[in-house]
């Protein structure tokens, strides 16, 4: 009899998706709750404190230029200028002019950006502040002061507000099915990564296979289980009895070791016959028994499986089983 080593064998690809059949619940929770937990992370990572919220406003202001003295529209008023011309005097001290006492100058100059996004003429002015109430504020003493100006300057006929809006909270684009599918993800990859740890780690004895990975002894059957696969086992059994005569039918505990008596009966026996239940003996447990036994010269000739689930091995053998049983 030659030994086999169960670490070297390869996995049962068919054995690792049935098992993993049976643990979908919990890899359906894993995914359902690791979803949960990035909509809760995206939740609280996306909440911004009160005294971090922004809002805006912005108002559309229309330039009437005047001509200079050759005939043409002043252009020294352009895009790249406005931020300046707003935080500069004289616009910025009627903009302090129209608003109360507690508003200071960099305060106000830091909420102002004033931009040309395409006609020149057309000017927008947006104010951005911590609070909704000093948002509007600050935009309409700019606008007023802008329209002010406008009455000053030799530069303007007027410039007067097309547009004004209320402050709003600046909400940043949401993530949220992002986060749940990235959570759902992880979830799903981390618990089959965990599974398949478990599945290479678990050396339980399911099927012949597993017998295998262990023992080039022969596999008599299941004990138990399907009408067809218990038929099996009794033909095989009846087989070897009368081939070597009596057959003791061994069943190892992990708790206790055989005693003297058991060891005796499987000495004097023809052969002996390892039955395992399914599920609950290990590989690593029934390869250090065989050693045991081959040391007390007991003649091992098979190994059987007990109390096998009748399902799992439907599902296993596929159709040709369902064949069988038809047959």
């Amino acid at each position: 009899m030659t030994d086999r080593h169960y670490t070297d064998e390869g996995m049962d690809i068919k054995k690792y998706m049935l098992c993993l059949l049976g643990r979908l619940p919990l890899v359906l929770g894993a995914v359902v709750s690791s979803a949960l937990i990035g909509l809760v992370v995206y939740a609280i990572v996306r909440t911004v404190p009160e005294a971090e919220r922004e809002y805006q406003a912005y108002a559309k202001v229309y330039l009437d230029f005047a001509a200079d003295e050759t005939g043409e529209v002043y252009q020294a008023y352009n895009g790249y200028t406005w931020n300046d011309l707003m935080a500069a005097d004289p616009i910025m001290e009627l903009t302090l002019g129209n608003l109360p006492a507690d508003y200071t100058r960099e305060e106000t100059e830091a909420a102002i950006r004033a931009e040309i996004l395409s006609d020149i003429r057309l000017l927008t002015v947006t104010v951005t502040t911590n609070r909704a109430e000093r948002t509007d504020a600050i935009l309409g003493a700019a606008v007023q002061a802008l329209e002010t100006y406008g009455g000053q300057a030799k530069e303007f006929l007027e410039i007067h507000a097309i547009q004004k809006t209320e402050a709003k909270l600046v909400v940043a684009d949401s993530r949220m099915a992002q986060a749940v599918f990235v959570g759902a993800f992880l979830g799903l990859f981390i618990s089959l990564l965990g599974f398949s740890f478990y599945y290479v780690m678990d050396d339980r004895i399911l099927v012949a296979g597993d017998v295998q990975k262990v023992t080039d002894l022969s596999f008599v059957g299941y004990v138990s289980g399907a009408e067809v696969l218990k038929c099996d086992y009794e033909k095989n059994l009846a087989y070897l009895r009368e081939k070597l005569g009596d057959i003791q039918i061994c069943e190892p505990d992990r708790e206790k070791s055989f005693s003297e008596e058991e060891l005796r009966e499987m000495r004097k026996a023809g052969g002996v016959v390892l039955s395992l239940p399914f599920g609950a003996a290990h590989g690593s447990f029934v390869f250090y028994v065989i050693e045991q036994l081959k040391v007390q010269d007991c003649a091992l000739c098979g190994v059987a499986i007990r109390d096998a689930d009748e399902r799992f091995l439907r599902r296993y053998y596929g159709r040709a089983f369902a064949a069988r049983e038809k047959a």
